[in-house]
């Protein structure tokens, strides 16, 4: 577990999304409430106000509680809604996946979801390596054959 401390540049409400924020002011780390489609960097466990300077705890926690943009069904894709808020992830304009909800909850109520953590990308590819031996011809002996004939006749009668 550890912990920073940040400015928060917008009222943000109890269980919402929350991501790192950029601002002008060099030195200084800033949080605000998770757009709509972005992947969250944290949750919201109490109600922050604008300008408040805030201690951030990283607890690695697989679960968060958010509250539900709309109704969600337990067991869907959920992705970052309005106003920090958690929605389904489903159809052709569903935002991206950021895991899967475990119970059902209507809007405005708490959904707990699985968080989908990835990793960052692919990143950059190492050196190439040496060619390989050439392989086989890549067709069966006779042996080998017949044994595979053998099998499928066994299976097809």
């Amino acid at each position: 577990m550890t912990n920073f401390k940040a400015v928060v540049v917008e009222d943000i409400q109890v269980n919402r999304l929350v991501v790192l924020a950029v601002k002008e002011k060099e030195n200084e780390i800033n949080i605000r409430l998770a757009q709509e489609g972005e992947v969250p960097d944290f949750l919201a466990t109490r109600a922050i106000t604008e300008d408040e300077e805030v201690y951030v705890t990283i607890k690695n926690r697989e679960t968060w509680k958010v509250e539900a943009g709309a109704d969600v069904q337990a067991g869907v894709p959920v992705g970052t809604g309005k106003d920090g808020k958690i929605v389904e992830a489903l159809g052709e304009d569903a935002p991206p996946i950021i895991g899967y909800s475990i119970n059902e909850a209507h809007a405005g109520e708490v959904v707990s979801y699985v968080r989908n953590v990835k990793g960052g990308g692919e990143g950059v590819p190492g050196p190439q390596g040496p060619k390989g031996d050439k392989g086989a011809d890549g067709f069966p002996t006779k042996e080998h054959w017949n044994e595979l004939v053998g099998r499928v006749e066994t299976l097809e009668g």
